[in-house]
């Protein structure tokens, strides 16, 4: 990590937007790696920002925006794809000239288009969006230890400056995330819908299975619980998310199905070999730590 612009960002007064889990998380990182001059938290709900103050997330917090995002030097967006628009579109008169902003939402080939059609000239919009997360939501589930050793993707544009994007990338290694891909937002959303949203709609799946009843806890282990895990899901966040990347999403089930049915298929016309080969592919290319 460069240590100038680590310095830079511990001089500068920082904004989250948006105090949920992941949101309220960022500032609990922030807080303690960073250390920034001021950190400002803005939320809907006057009782999370109360709660964020009373916590030390956060120095200062409002359901305003206009005071805050005037004093903001970089402000970080922890918002639905839909609410980042929203809360741009509205409030960017208030950012002062120069203010680096960024967003941790988890699909950008409809948001980044439609965010640069009507930004400000004079502020700098880097996509980013860290892979970390619990399967819980709202302020009181924040924890800072979800980016550690996490992924960090920005989707920087031709018009961002090189200084910004290299602050936001510091951003993420100051918080203890362990890489950050820089792509563009074709790539990213193609591969966060089969690495990410594919695998939350199967979870989704195998827990609304009929097979799923009260009894269903005493003859689980290790590997059920694991897939099941983020079925807790948040139906907003995740409605907004899978609609956001419907065409490619619906690819990658296809391409599920389609794997899925060559094991069904074995399986229904008892060919040992044909699963044995399916079995031992997946085990070899899963068998590198990722």
């Amino acid at each position: 990590m460069n240590k100038k612009y680590l310095e830079k960002l511990s001089n500068m007064n920082i904004t989250v937007a948006g105090l949920g889990m992941e949101g309220g998380s960022m500032a609990l990182a922030i807080k303690e790696w960073i250390r920034p001059n001021i950190l400002y938290g803005i939320s809907r709900t006057k009782s999370t920002v109360t709660a964020a103050e009373a916590l030390g997330a956060i120095d200062k917090g409002s359901i305003e925006t206009e005071k805050i995002l005037g004093d903001t030097d970089l402000l970080i967006l922890s918002m639905y794809p839909s609410g980042v628009v929203d809360f741009l579109k509205k409030n960017q008169k208030y950012l002062k000239e120069g203010t680096v902003i960024t967003d941790l939402a988890g699909t950008k080939k409809k948001l980044v288009p439609e965010i640069f059609s009507f930004l400000r000239k004079d502020v700098d919009y880097i996509p980013g969006h860290p892979m970390a997360g619990n399967e819980y939501r709202g302020f009181l589930y924040a924890d800072k230890a979800i980016f550690n050793n996490a992924n960090y993707i920005l989707t920087p544009t031709e018009n961002n400056k090189k200084e910004n994007i290299d602050l936001i990338r510091d951003l993420a290694f100051a918080i203890k995330c362990k890489s950050v891909e820089i792509t563009d937002i074709e790539t990213h959303d193609q591969k966060i819908a089969y690495a990410s949203q594919l695998v939350h709609a199967i979870s989704v799946a195998i827990t609304n299975s009929p097979s799923y009843d009260d009894q269903v806890e005493y003859f689980v282990g290790g590997s059920f619980k694991d897939i099941t895990r983020v079925a807790r899901i948040n139906p907003d966040l995740w409605t907004d998310a899978f609609l956001e990347s419907k065409e490619d999403l619906l690819k990658e089930m296809d391409k599920f199905l389609e794997e899925f049915s060559k094991l069904k298929n074995a399986l229904e016309n008892s060919e040992y070999d044909k699963i044995w080969n399916i079995l031992e592919q997946s085990r070899q290319k899963r068998s590198r730590e990722i």
